[in-house]
């Protein structure tokens, strides 16, 4: 049973691999077996990361790059195939989330932005990464949120965008079946990363948080990244299309 969770000899790419559940991702696939190749914006992070992976045994490679920007992906994908002509798992989480409030008050350079990271960079990261996973099948998984699925206060934009990756991870899971091509989507809650500092630190705001969540805490990175890694394994082959939530109950309700 072990043995359906490994990933041995596989390639992964991993986005937002620098920091909070990307980083999380990475360490646990590479843990179990796979060739991680990590991309983020902060090249020295990503370098740290892939010291203590490859120290420790396992195989790492750096490939910097910003996914909104096209022609940074196009750099990115020059790096990956000076590493290898196969992918067989695409983790998908490079995202950014503005600070907290009422639409009203959200600049259109608040929209313009999470739409370049948060859809047009999956976008673009995905179809380049198409030819790699085609030749022997593979699994896309996309982080997105529940923030994708309910309606969440003050981050219309945010929700709006994830509620987008929603719905093509659907799209595409029906027109890659065919390529042997997985595609899902992990739906977090709130998680304890950078991005959630803000609610965290904030007395009122954390705990309104967790009077919503039924196991009454938020999540380690490191428990997302478990779920990411069943969607990635052979233990979940016949998934696809599908959207996982990891909220500790928050949609329950």
């Amino acid at each position: 049973m072990e043995n359906l969770f490994r990933v041995d000899g596989r390639k992964a790419l991993v986005t937002g691999a620098s920091r909070g559940i990307g980083r999380a991702v990475a360490l646990l696939l590479a843990g179990a077996g796979a060739e991680v190749i990590l991309v983020s914006r902060d090249e020295e992070a990503l370098r740290s990361l892939a010291d203590g992976i490859n120290s420790s045994g396992g195989k790492a490679h750096i490939a910097p790059g910003d996914v909104g920007n096209p022609e940074s992906v196009e750099s990115v994908f020059e790096k990956v195939g000076s590493i290898t002509d196969t992918l067989d798992i695409l983790v998908n989480n490079a995202g950014i989330s503005p600070h907290y409030k009422s639409f009203e008050k959200s600049p259109e350079e608040d929209w313009d932005r999470m739409y370049a990271v948060n859809l047009r960079g999956v976008f673009l990261t995905t179809k380049k990464a198409f030819p790699y996973l085609a030749k022997r099948g593979g699994s896309v998984i996309n982080v997105s949120s529940i923030g994708g699925i309910i309606g969440l206060p003050r981050i219309a934009v945010y929700s709006a965008t994830k509620g987008a990756l929603t719905t093509f991870t659907k799209s595409l899971a029906w027109e890659w079946a065919r390529h042997g091509i997985r595609v899902n989507a992990v739906c977090p809650g709130f998680v304890e990363t950078e991005m959630t500092a803000g609610i965290r630190e904030h007395d009122v705001l954390r705990e309104q948080c967790l009077s919503r969540i039924p196991l009454g805490r938020f999540a380690k990175p490191e428990e997302i990244a478990r779920v990411v890694l069943f969607l990635a394994s052979p233990a979940s082959s016949y998934v696809t299309g599908h959207l996982l939530i990891a909220d500790g109950g928050w949609t329950a309700g």
